[in-house]
């Protein structure tokens, strides 16, 4: 079973109390992370903008999104039709969201659409993440802003030890108990696999996203990362 498959499975499975999980697993921080996130993007969005959120789960962050901004419209996407179906009794009678079902690595929108995008907690998931950072940046418009929100290996090295126990036991329990412990390691192993803050940052210009603003959280076990697309990605 390859990694997209795979990951397509547990997400079908975890969908149920996942919102509960993640405020398990970070303790409570998680949508606070994800405030900051919101407040680097707002500032790129114009009046009546269009925002994608990929890898959009049950919705957190739209909503979050919404939430700042009243004028804005916003599309999600995800592949996991468990996820959506709780987005959509979030975000039942709201006009302003759209929900989409699709893979991030090819997703049904015409170039140049959106005018900002984020993707939280869910490239680390996908299969190929430079594939992901370049099919965002087909997408938005020139100038748009895109804003990565993802967990890392934290920065000092005295921290690791700490988080590696945390991650490989305490995080699994937490999120997903006896019955979902083999779904939750695995998405803690997604950490532990993914790339370090720099090489994201070294994708990101290699998709023709320019980095222009970071911010850490909890020991740089989480960052938001902020990009713009350039003109190179046209």
């Amino acid at each position: 079973m390859d990694k997209e498959e795979y990951v397509f499975k547990v997400f079908g499975s975890v969908a149920e109390d996942y919102d509960r999980a993640n405020q398990r697993i970070s303790l409570g921080q998680h949508l606070l992370w994800k405030k900051r996130g919101a407040e680097i993007l707002e500032a790129s969005l114009p009046q009546g903008g269009k925002l994608l959120d990929i890898c959009c789960g049950t919705g957190d962050m739209t909503q979050l999104m919404l939430s700042r901004r009243q004028d804005i419209r916003v599309t999600a996407l995800d592949f996991s039709p468990e996820m959506l179906e709780k987005a959509e009794k979030r975000f039942a009678g709201e006009k302003r969201v759209e929900l989409v079902r699709g893979n991030a690595l090819d997703m049904p929108f015409k170039n140049d659409s959106f005018d900002a995008a984020v993707i939280s907690f869910g490239l680390r998931n996908t299969a190929d993440y430079g594939a992901a950072i370049k099919e965002a940046a087909r997408v938005l418009k020139e100038g748009g802003g895109f804003c990565c929100i993802d967990s890392f290996l934290p920065e000092q090295f005295w921290v690791r030890p700490f988080y590696g126990l945390y991650f490989s036991l305490l995080m699994p329990l937490l999120g997903g108990g006896i019955k979902r412990f083999k779904e939750y390691r695995w998405l803690s192993r997604s950490t532990r696999a993914f790339v370090s803050p720099g090489r994201l940052k070294q994708l990101l210009a290699l998709g023709a996203m320019q980095p222009k603003e970071e911010r850490s959280f909890m020991f740089g076990s989480c960052k938001a990362i902020y990009a713009i697309k350039s003109k190179e990605a046209l």
